[in-house]
């Protein structure tokens, strides 16, 4: 039996690697695609906010009864829908509306691919090495994603920016291959009733609900806002430099994740926690920093200890998901956290769609990174209710 949960463990690493791969290609460059396309920076905050509306509204509505099958279907549907998006990208422009398919396949994605990934692979981690397992995880989607943009940015470089998304929809097919050989089941029924009795009464879903929302403002900040406001004020029509700068660090990154999970599990969970907010907050105003001083040292070092600090945070944070789950219902854990991610995300959104509508001088729009900071702070809240993980009970 652990041998099989072994196997399963690393081909699920290998979907990991090779979705990630394809996913930043996506995620980094839609929005800039986007205004190149044309669209205004309004549209395209907004794009991104209404993308999250289906996985806050429906989540808890539709997934429990599509991971009533086996989940690996699930699993394989959410990467097809990317598939589609990835194809439908490539004719958008300001004169059709190629965008609105683009639109729905990108939101049904959202919505069936996460809460199944992560649902599957709380059962497929072991709980003494949760930790580990998340930063393995982490790690190997971390160098996917370093190297995805530089190879897309050489195909936009030679040829034309659609075919990025063309190359991005290609490698994503093969991200499914390893998923058709993963052996566990996993189906699961789910009473939304007692979902939401213990949304109410469960201490670890009451005191994770915000630092939840933070995270994923938190996404937004870093897969949305930084990127296409580097592209515009800081990469000088050059957007994978950025994906070029990154490439030395991603080594030193993916070790810290690793390192970082297991002293998870060696019970250094809130000092993680705690030391890797305080580093990504600093990062964070280096990072802001960038709008008055930016030569090409300075813009390294800023990325890479945010990349350093955002390694640390995520593994720690992802690490305690897994765990929490476990520890309560690892599916209403799992919606529940889907719910709020989503959340965060079109809240930032949101409010970056009115932003930019009112500040149009990108140079402003910069001094919304300080955003960051109070967001961070939330995620403080997570470490309220560690001492469950200890006793595994079901609060």
């Amino acid at each position: 039996m652990k041998k099989n949960i072994f196997s399963d463990a690393k081909l699920f690493y290998a979907h990991a690697c090779l979705f990630a791969f394809s996913e930043i290609i996506f995620i980094l460059s839609l929005p800039v695609f986007l205004y190149i396309k044309g669209f205004s920076l309004p549209f395209i905050f907004m794009f991104h906010a209404l993308t999250n509306v289906a996985g806050y509204f429906l989540t808890d509505k539709i997934i429990p009864y599509v991971l009533r099958t086996n989940i690996k279907r699930v699993i394989i549907m959410g990467v097809i829908f990317y598939i589609i998006f990835g194809f439908a990208a490539l004719f958008i422009t300001t004169a059709n509306y190629w965008w609105l398919v683009a639109f729905l396949f990108l939101s049904l994605q959202s919505l069936f691919y996460f809460p199944a990934r992560h649902l599957f692979f709380v059962e497929i981690a072991a709980q003494k090495t949760v930790g580990l397992q998340t930063g393995v995880l982490s790690a190997v989607s971390l160098i996917a994603r370093v190297v995805a943009p530089i190879v897309a940015g050489g195909i936009a470089a030679v040829s034309s920016f659609n075919y990025v998304f063309l190359f991005g929809a290609v490698m994503m097919i093969f991200s499914i291959l390893p998923v058709l050989f993963i052996r566990t089941k996993v189906a699961v029924d789910f009473d939304r009733n007692k979902f939401v009795e213990m949304q109410k009464n469960n201490v670890i879903f009451k005191e994770t609900r915000w630092p939840y929302v933070a995270d994923g403002m938190n996404n937004a900040v870093s897969y949305l806002m930084w990127p296409l406001l580097f592209f515009l004020l800081l990469g000088n029509e050059d957007f994978f430099q950025l994906g070029s700068i990154m490439t030395i660090t991603s080594a030193i990154s993916a070790v810290i994740m690793v390192l970082v999970g297991h002293l998870f599990d060696k019970k250094h969970r809130k000092s993680l926690l705690s030391y890797s907010i305080v580093a990504e907050a600093v990062s964070s105003l280096l990072r802001f920093a960038l709008l008055f001083f930016h030569p090409l040292i300075f813009v390294y070092t800023a990325q890479s200890l945010y990349s350093f600090s955002e390694s640390a945070l995520q593994s720690t944070f992802d690490s305690y998901f897994y765990s929490y789950g476990k520890v309560t219902n690892t599916a209403f854990f799992t919606i529940h956290r889907e719910i709020n991610f989503s959340l965060g995300r079109f809240l930032l959104c949101l409010f970056m769609a009115v932003a930019s509508y009112f500040i149009t001088e990108v140079e402003n729009l910069w001094f919304l990174f300080l955003i960051i900071l109070p967001i961070l702070f939330l995620y403080f809240q997570k470490v309220k209710v560690d001492g469950l993980i200890e006793n595994g009970r079901k609060a």
